[in-house]
């Protein structure tokens, strides 16, 4: 399934992908995808990528999870309180 992408480009940027995808004889999207997927292939990101190493241990915790919870539930029930006093 297409997926709808919106960004602001500036109008130089946009003049010459004018120019290029009527000099090729392509679409802009067609080009935008291939410029997007040769810019990954060259930084060396692709799809295959291994997420667990990208992370680099990010899910690895000091505290337990016990711990966390019970600071994630504190400071809800702190906030709730704090929203809802003399109701």
């Amino acid at each position: 399934m297409d997926k709808i992408f919106s960004t602001r480009l500036d109008e130089a940027v946009l003049d010459e992908l004018n120019r290029v995808t009527r000099r090729l004889g392509v679409t802009k999207r067609r080009f935008l995808e291939e410029a997007i997927r040769l810019r990954a292939q060259q930084s060396g990101t692709t799809g295959d990528a291994d997420v667990w190493a990208e992370t680099l241990g990010a899910w690895r915790r000091r505290a337990s999870a016990p711990a966390i919870m019970a600071r994630a539930r504190r400071e809800f029930r702190r906030s709730f309180q704090r929203r809802h006093r003399g109701r």
